[in-house]
């Protein structure tokens, strides 16, 4: 039975992410190592917190974030560095449109304000394609708590057995599974179009 809806993440699924490069623009535009960024930022916990609801407006995030590497950093820099690490993927795009035309779609990602405020600058191709995103720190958890998908499903006001979610990342899988929504590995475009096309959808 085709679902009601199907649930993208965005990074590693509709782009290719690349902390490493992120790392690098960012060391560039405020003097920085790489290394020492990473540690304030996301192995300091930092990042996780935003992602859960810590720092839910843009301001003060990007406040903290640059408290934290010692470095007064602006909204422009910011998303200059993080779109810098992403990279596109129309095959990816263009499924998701064509999906799209048959059943309700949006995005589920693990990210914070300042992504959510700037998508449209960030990643354009997206907004032309999603009407709907959704972000974990809204929710006050993230990806793989099941209580995410379950707060999520509340909002859209959908019924978690009529959803299908794809993600790059097989923990986020599983805790949809256990909030009751199918699901799907994503690897490639090659593997997830027979799955879409077994569900009932014309690709």
């Amino acid at each position: 039975m085709r679902p009601d809806a199907v649930i993208f993440d965005m990074d590693d699924v509709l782009c290719r992410y690349d902390l490493g490069r992120r790392l690098r623009a960012l060391s560039r535009l405020t003097g920085k190592t790489p290394r020492d960024i990473r540690a304030a930022i996301w192995d300091s916990g930092f990042e996780d917190a935003a992602d859960t609801g810590g720092y839910p407006d843009p301001d003060h995030y990007l406040s903290e974030f640059g408290r934290r590497i010692g470095h007064d950093l602006s909204r422009a820099d910011w998303v200059a560095a993080r779109r810098e690490s992403m990279q596109p993927w129309p095959d990816m795009l263009a499924l998701a449109a064509r999906v799209g035309e048959q059943a309700r779609i949006a995005i589920f990602t693990n990210n914070g304000p300042l992504t959510k405020a700037a998508l449209a600058d960030l990643f354009p191709e997206v907004t032309a394609v999603f009407g709907e995103q959704y972000y974990s720190f809204e929710f006050g958890t993230k990806k793989p708590d099941p209580a995410s998908y379950t707060r999520l499903m509340e909002r859209m006001d959908l019924d978690p057995q009529r959803c299908w979610f794809i993600d790059d990342k097989r923990s986020n899988v599983t805790g949809a599974r256990i909030a009751g929504i199918a699901g799907h590995h994503f690897r490639s475009h090659e593997q997830l179009l027979p799955e879409l096309q077994g569900l009932g959808f014309t690709l």
